[in-house]
């Protein structure tokens, strides 16, 4: 039983990078996926954590820095959608000033 309850956050995981390696031509989509791989991160911490009867601080930590993250992503592609016109990665070019 616990194979199947270890085998389901590693597909996730597998999935989603997946996705987040195919879908890169809008930021969007790759934010998303991101948020993806969060989550069966997460769910594989918790599972852990509840198998081995650990405290679950830990998960209340990595969920604060998901935020954080998450966060961050949305403020960029903002000022990328503000300064380019859209979410397209190919729009934005490092090397232009």
């Amino acid at each position: 039983m616990t194979v199947l309850l270890f085998f389901m956050p590693m597909f996730m995981f597998l999935v989603g990078t997946w996705i987040y390696i195919s879908k890169r031509k809008h930021l969007m989509n790759m934010l998303i996926s991101l948020e993806y791989l969060v989550l069966s991160i997460f769910m594989l911490l918790m599972l852990v954590t509840f198998l081995m009867g650990l405290e679950t601080y830990v998960s209340l930590i990595f969920l604060v820095a998901s935020v954080c993250e998450g966060s961050l992503g949305v403020g960029m592609m903002v000022g990328m959608v503000r300064s380019h016109g859209s979410d397209y990665i190919s729009s934005f070019n490092v090397l232009k000033c």
